[in-house]
């Protein structure tokens, strides 16, 4: 009601002074002078409507809201997935490894190629010592890529079984000649492992899938050795490592006991444990508009501009703050339903995009790739943006200069995997 008063009263002072031309009294002799009103009413409403309505060609036209844009760019020269990609100094992405799908053999690429944003295409460099897929890649200070671990053969590239096994080897791209030359090994073999540049130009590499052991080891440019570090939680699953702005590193994995979290210190070489409970609790399910979603621990961790750390999964998303240690629910992002292992690509402007992944399937306990893609803003929270052109899975995510995202290779079936590539453009 206070609204339609102050709109009431300003057009009282309008029609005053619109009387008070033509020699009435204003609101108050209208009131007490009923023949006036009668004799005068038309003129006003003329003389209002021309003050008033605004001409057709004044109107303001809609602006569009701009949309992201998903366009297709060059494909891979080999199909890939689960391989790495990797910006270099120059502007250019090196892509390497992967395997061309899963099964009872798998097929493991020792290959690598190289994505230049300029002319939109993919050509060959030089090949990687070892076939591997699920390997760790590390740009390193003076701009060489460290390649290490990963799934791999005993001999060749295509084995199954016994013969597939964890690989402790590692190796360095050089992008000034293209070429991969061996370095030294890990203490262990390490699958889908954690590496984290260092402030010093180290590089901690910690857990791995299947590993079965609670273990860390820094890799020193400087000599070429890993060197085993203090114990880690011995997490059964993935782990994230995301290097906080005071240079600590936050691990998040799951135990068998459930999720939980530690803080690394490169000063000290150990690690502490700090509460983590998955928000908004810490049961084993939750529900979202009626339907239960079981709870994983944090399926990628992204270092926002402000200092805290985004985490997702499952389609939840929380945030942690080092100031506080503390973890703070911030929404849930779903195609609809559970949502698991997107790529979470930190872009220029702040926000945060997820694309692909996938989503529970049904009959055999299928679990189809999907294209969904969405963003988390800061100062809005999270939301969907529509899809990308190709479901995938395994794919990689590379932010370029020009502030667009590479999305290449992956699988849309975890049978065989695509070769082919397409950029989300910011509008």
């Amino acid at each position: 009601m206070r609204r339609r008063r102050r709109a009431v009263g300003a057009a009282c002072v309008a029609l005053a002074a619109i009387l008070a031309v033509i020699g009435l009294a204003g609101c108050a002799g209208l009131a007490t002078n009923p023949s006036a009103q009668l004799s005068a009413a038309p003129s006003i409403q003329a003389t209002l409507a021309a003050s008033t309505t605004p001409s057709p060609t004044a109107m303001p036209s809609p602006t569009p809201t701009p949309q992201p844009a998903w366009v297709a760019t060059g494909s891979m020269n080999a199909a890939r997935m689960d391989s790495t990609a990797t910006p270099l100094l120059d502007g250019t992405v090196l892509v390497a490894g992967g395997s061309l799908g899963e099964g009872a053999a798998q097929t493991y690429l020792a290959s690598a190629e190289i994505y230049d944003p300029t002319t939109g295409k993919f050509t060959a460099t030089g090949s990687m010592k070892t076939a591997r897929a699920g390997q760790t890649a590390t740009r390193l200070n003076d701009g060489r890529v460290l390649i290490a671990g990963g799934g791999g053969c005993a001999k060749g590239n295509t084995c199954g079984g016994s013969a597939t096994q964890l690989l402790t080897s590692a190796e360095l791209y050089d992008p000034a000649s293209g070429v991969f030359t061996s370095t030294g090994s890990m203490s262990v073999g390490r699958d889908r492992a954690t590496a984290t540049l260092l402030a010093d130009g180290r590089v901690v590499v910690a857990y791995g899938e299947n590993a079965g052991h609670a273990t860390a080891e820094l890799y020193d440019p400087a000599t070429g050795k890993f060197t085993r570090t203090g114990k880690v939680l011995d997490f059964n699953n993935d782990a994230t490592a995301t290097r906080l702005a005071d240079g600590k590193v936050l691990f998040i994995g799951s135990l068998v006991s459930g999720p939980a979290a530690e803080i690394y210190d490169p000063a000290t070489g150990s690690s502490t444990t700090i509460p983590y409970v998955l928000s908004p609790d810490a049961a084993a399910s939750a529900l979202y508009k009626g339907q239960a979603f079981a709870r994983t621990a944090a399926q990628t961790a992204t270092l926002l501009t402000d200092g805290r750390v985004l985490l997702f999964a499952g389609g939840y998303l929380e945030t942690y703050d080092p100031a506080t240690e503390g973890f703070t629910p911030a929404g849930f992002l779903s195609p609809p339903g559970q949502w698991n292992d997107p790529t979470a690509t930190l872009l220029n402007d702040g926000r945060v995009l997820f694309e692909g992944g996938w989503t529970p399937g049904t009959g055999d306990n299928q679990s189809p790739a999907v294209a969904t893609a969405g963003m988390y803003e800061p100062t809005r929270g999270p939301y969907l943006i529509g899809s990308a052109t190709t479901a995938r899975l395994y794919e990689t995510a590379t932010l370029l200069p020009d502030g667009s995202v590479l999305i290449a290779g992956g699988t849309a079936d975890q049978e065989s995997a695509l070769s082919s590539a397409e950029m989300f453009k910011q509008p």
